[in-house]
């Protein structure tokens, strides 16, 4: 037994013993902790980097696209800087090339949109070329057409749907704009005319609404289809011939080519039909004013 001495405490001879032993236990512990917590941040970060980390088959993220979608559209702002450089009356070069652009797209909004058309011709050919750059930009390896992106192209399709809904309140002012959508100008005697106009008003405005959406889906779901199979095919020989760089997918990488221009072509048709029934309706507007005008000249006349 320890005995206690005068003004001392008690001191047991194994309790420093204990003490540095609950020492060592609380050191291990804490070590133990860290070492978890470095594994475990250590392996999320790992898991974090193969998240992002991109491999053939995946979908591009949309953030890269948009800058695709960006680099092609400062080459053409490039393209055309340098053909308006050095204009000349007897255009070469690359001037040339640009006129020969410009002037066919003139004429292929015109023939759609009929008289009057050559205004549109701006956005008709920008929407053109940007689209079949855009298309073309995925067959260079490495990188990635922006119209398989369902966000690029429903900000096309929006763009030409609010461009056409300004363009039809300009050319038919506001009340007829909206008598559009129940038929266009009719006489209202009777019952059954409002009644069909009551049923017709609903479905043209959603077929109308529709419109951005169409061309969005459309675009996308056969640029992206066409990049799915270019993939497939250029896989094929890998994974099952085992013959790395087979080029099984050349034949349609030609075929490419020509969808991407077919596609961007759809697309802008579509925009010149929308424009000319809105161009229309205007004509007719004019024609209808100006017809008892007319007739009155030339009673006149007589």
């Amino acid at each position: 037994m320890p005995q206690a001495s005068p003004g001392h405490a008690i001191q047991h001879p194994h309790l420093p013993i204990r003490i540095a032993q609950a020492h060592d236990e609380h050191n291990a512990t804490t070590h133990g902790a860290d070492a978890t917590a470095s594994a475990t941040h250590a392996t999320g970060e790992a898991h974090t980097e193969h998240a992002h980390e991109h491999k053939p088959g995946d979908i591009p993220s949309a953030t890269l696209l948009l800058w695709n979608s960006a680099t092609v559209a400062l080459l053409m702002v490039l393209f055309a800087l340098a053909a308006r450089r050095k204009l000349e009356a007897v255009p070469r070069g690359i001037q040339n090339f640009a006129e020969l652009i410009v002037e066919s797209l003139n004429h292929f909004t015109v023939a759609i949109i009929g008289h009057g058309g050559e205004k549109y011709t701006p956005l008709v050919g920008t929407v053109f070329v940007y689209i079949f750059l855009m298309n073309l930009w995925g067959q260079i390896p490495g990188f990635h057409s922006p119209t398989a992106n369902l966000s690029i192209t429903f900000a096309l399709g929006f763009v030409i749907f609010v461009y056409v809904q300004i363009q039809g309140i300009r050319n038919l002012g506001v009340g007829n704009y909206v008598q559009h959508f129940a038929g266009g100008s009719m006489p209202w005697q009777g019952v059954l005319i409002p009644i069909k106009a009551l049923l017709l008003f609903p479905v043209e405005l959603i077929s109308e609404c529709v419109k951005p959406f169409t061309l969005a889906i459309r675009l996308f779901g056969n640029v992206f289809g066409e990049d799915v199979i270019l993939l497939v095919l250029a896989g094929l020989g890998l994974s099952i011939l085992g013959i790395p760089g087979l080029p099984l997918h050349f034949p349609l990488v030609l075929l490419a080519l020509l969808t991407s221009f077919v596609q961007a072509m759809v697309f802008s048709i579509l925009t010149c039909i929308y424009l000319s029934m809105m161009q229309h309706h205007h004509e007719e507007e004019h024609a209808e004013h100006g017809a008892p005008g007319t007739s009155h000249a030339h009673a006149t006349g007589h």
